[in-house]
C-alpha cells in the first residue's frame, strides 16, 4: 500500500471522526429574556387591540410574531405594586407593597430578578418613573439598575421621569457591552400623566403621541435586543391602564374597574405561536412563572402560574384578584376590592358592585342587589382568597429626599390616616379636582388657594390638609398651617410628614416644648425618620441637652437624606 493512499486513509477516518462529533447534541444556550413594562398603557389604545388610529406598528409586529393575551389584568392600578406582583408572582396582600412611595418590597421576598441572577444571566434594568427608583426594593437581584432621572423644576407634583428614548439608549449601551444570557427589564414611564410628548409626534391625542414615541422607543431597542445571538424571550406588557372620564375616574388608582385593570400582555418566543390569540384571563402574576419555565429547568420557582398553561385547549379562566388601597392612604376614603370568576366581578365596598362581564364589559349596571346570592358567594371567595394569601404591609424606610421627591399628584401618594371613610363613588368629583391640580403653579400662593378650595370639598382629607399646611408653611404661614397639620396627626398617619411638618411650624413659632412631644408622638407611632430624629437633635441642641441631641444626631446619620446634616452638627458639639 503507498504512502500516499496511507496518508489518504488517515484523513478520510479524521474527517469521518469530526462529522460524527458534529452530530453529537450541544448543550442548548440559556435564552435570554427582555421584560419590557410600559407604564399606564390601556391595552385598546395598541393597534393590536383593536385601536384605528394606534400609531404603533412596532408593538403591533411583535403581536404578529408572538401570542397576544386579549384579556390580561393587573392586581392593582399602581405602578409600585404592580411591578411587585410581576417581579415576584405574588399578591399585593402576599408581597406586602400596597402603594408608591411608603411602601417597599421586603428583603425576605424572593425576586424574579435574583433567581434569574442565580441562574447565570447577567441582569440589568432601565427605569423610567420615579416610582421604581432603587429604595423601593425592586434593585435587587440586578447586576446594574439604571434609575437616574431628574424631576421638572418649580412649585408642581410631578414624578421625576426621562423619556423613553434615553431610557432606551441607556439600555442598548448596556447591551453592546455585555454578551451572553441575559435578563433585561426595561420600564417606560411616557404615558403616566403629565402627557408632554416630544414634538415630532404631538397631534390632538397626547396620550397617543406618548404611546407612539414609546413605540419608536421600543423598535430601536428590539433592534439591538434582536442582534444579539442566541435564543430569547421578550415580554411586553403595562402595570395599568388609564381611565379618560369611565365612571367619573380620571388618571387611574381610584377605582378598579377593567379601564384601568386590563392591560396589554405579548410574549414572542418558544412556545408562544406567532399570531397566537388568546382569550382567556391571566393576570399579571404570571409573568414571573412564565418567564422561569422559559428560562429552564435548572431555575428556581416562583408563585404564580405559567401563561403557557393559557395556551392549551383546556385552558380556563382563573380566580383573579384586584385591589386599590390608594383610596384610603390618599384620602380617607374606603380601599376597594375585587374577584373575577365565573365571567363575573364583585367588588367590595361600601356600596358593593357586581357585574356580568359577558354581558356587561363596560360594567355599566351593578347587579349586587339584583343577585344577591350570587354576590354572597363572591364575597365569600373574595374573604377565603385573602385569607389564603395572607395580609401584609411592608412599609419603606423613610428618607428626607426621597420624601421630597414623593410630594406627588399623579397617583396622589398621601399620608395615610383617617378620613371619611366615604365611597369612592361619591367621590368622584373631588378627585377629578386633585388630579387636575397637578401644577405648575405660579407659586406657593396659587397653590394655596388651590388646596383651599378642595378642602371645603373634603374637609377630613388627609392629603389636602397636608398639601395646604406644607403650602402654608414654605410661603412663610407657619401659624396659618397649625390647624390642618394638627388634623392630619389626628388621623393616625402612616408617613412622617404630618409630624415633621407640625413640628417644624411649631419650632419657628418658638414652640420648642410643643414640637417636641410632636416628634416624639412620631416615634412612638413607629414612624422615627433620619427628619425626626434630626430635628429632635436641632430642639435639644437649642434647650442645651447635649447628650440627647448628639444621640438623636447619631440615629440621623443612618439616613442619606440627613447624614450630612447630622454629621456636621456632631462636629460642632464635640
Amino acid at each position: 500500500m503507498s504512502n500516499r493512499f496511507l496518508l489518504f486513509l488517515v484523513l478520510l477516518a479524521a474527517l469521518l471522526a469530526a462529522s460524527g462529533c458534529s452530530r453529537r447534541p450541544q448543550p442548548e444556550q440559556k435564552p435570554s429574556i427582555l421584560l419590557i413594562t410600559i407604564d399606564t398603557l390601556r391595552a385598546d389604545r395598541l393597534g393590536a387591540y383593536g385601536d384605528a388610529r394606534a400609531r404603533t406598528p412596532v408593538l403591533d409586529g411583535l403581536a404578529r410574531a408572538g401570542a397576544v393575551f386579549e384579556r390580561a389584568y393587573t392586581p392593582v392600578p399602581i405602578t409600585l405594586p404592580a411591578h411587585a406582583s410581576m417581579m415576584t408572582g405574588l399578591l399585593p396582600p402576599a408581597h406586602g407593597v400596597r402603594g408608591n412611595g411608603g411602601f417597599a418590597l421586603a428583603a425576605g421576598v424572593r425576586t424574579l430578578a435574583e433567581v434569574l441572577q442565580a441562574s447565570g444571566r447577567k441582569t440589568a434594568a432601565f427605569i423610567g418613573g420615579f416610582p421604581l427608583v432603587a429604595r423601593f426594593g425592586l434593585s435587587r437581584g440586578f447586576d446594574f439598575y439604571d434609575d437616574s432621572m431628574s424631576k421638572a423644576p418649580g412649585v408642581n407634583f410631578d414624578f421625576a421621569e426621562r423619556r423613553a428614548r434615553e431610557v432606551v439608549e441607556s439600555a442598548r449601551a448596556w447591551m453592546s457591552a455585555h454578551e451572553g444570557p441575559a435578563f433585561v427589564w426595561v420600564h417606560l414611564f411616557d404615558p403616566h400623566a403629565p402627557y408632554d410628548p416630544p414634538a415630532e409626534y404631538r397631534t390632538d391625542d397626547p396620550y397617543r403621541d406618548e404611546i407612539a414615541a414609546v413605540d419608536v422607543a421600543i423598535g430601536a431597542l428590539l433592534e439591538a435586543w434582536d442582534a444579539r445571538p442566541g435564543p430569547s424571550v421578550v415580554v411586553v406588557t403595562s402595570d395599568h391602564g388609564e381611565a379618560f372620564g369611565e365612571h367619573g375616574e380620571w388618571s387611574h388608582s381610584l377605582f378598579i374597574y377593567d379601564t384601568t385593570l386590563r392591560v396589554p400582555l405579548i410574549v414572542r418566543g418558544k412556545g408562544f405561536l406567532k399570531g397566537k390569540r388568546v382569550g382567556v384571563a391571566v393576570g399579571l402574576t404570571d409573568i414571573a412563572a412564565t418567564l422561569v419555565e422559559a428560562a429552564g429547568p435548572d431555575t428556581e420557582a416562583l408563585p404564580g402560574v405559567s401563561l403557557s398553561e393559557a395556551l392549551g385547549p383546556r385552558a380556563r379562566d382563573r380566580v383573579l384578584y384586584a385591589e386599590t388601597l390608594a383610596p384610603r392612604f390618599d384620602f380617607g376614603w374606603s380601599d376597594l376590592r375585587s374577584v373575577r370568576e365565573g365571567g363575573f366581578k364583585w367588588i367590595r365596598a361600601p356600596r358593593p358592585e357586581l357585574y356580568a362581564l359577558g354581558d356587561d364589559a363596560l360594567e355599566a349596571t351593578n347587579r349586587a342587589t339584583l343577585d344577591r346570592s350570587r354576590a354572597r358567594a363572591l364575597d365569600e371567595a373574595l374573604s377565603k382568597l385573602l385569607s389564603a394569601t395572607g395580609e401584609t404591609t411592608t412599609r419603606r424606610a423613610h428618607d428626607a429626599e426621597g420624601d421630597a421627591r414623593l410630594r406627588s399628584l399623579g397617583y396622589i401618594q398621601g399620608p395615610g390616616g383617617r378620613g371619611s371613610g366615604d365611597d369612592p363613588k361619591d367621590k368622584v368629583e373631588v378627585a377629578r379636582r386633585i388630579a387636575e391640580a397637578s401644577g405648575p403653579f405660579a407659586g406657593w400662593a396659587d397653590a394655596i388657594a388651590t388646596y383651599r378650595s378642595l378642602i371645603a370639598l373634603d374637609r377630613a382629607n388627609p392629603l389636602l390638609n397636608l398639601r395646604l399646611a406644607d403650602a402654608l408653611l414654605r410661603s412663610g404661614e407657619a401659624a396659618e398651617s397649625l390647624p390642618f397639620f394638627a388634623r392630619v396627626v389626628k388621623s393616625e398617619p402612616i408617613t412622617a410628614d404630618p409630624y415633621v411638618g407640625y413640628a417644624t411650624a411649631l419650632a419657628q413659632l418658638n414652640r420648642l416644648g410643643e414640637a417636641r412631644r410632636v416628634l416624639d408622638e412620631a416615634v412612638t407611632s413607629g414612624l422615627r425618620t433620619g427628619q425626626v430624629s434630626y430635628n429632635l437633635g436641632e430642639i435639644a441642641r437649642v434647650e442645651g441637652r447635649v447628650d440627647d441631641a448628639r444621640r438623636e444626631y447619631e440615629a440621623a446619620l443612618s439616613d442619606p437624606g440627613t447624614a450630612a446634616r447630622a454629621r456636621a452638627r456632631l462636629l460642632e458639639i464635640r
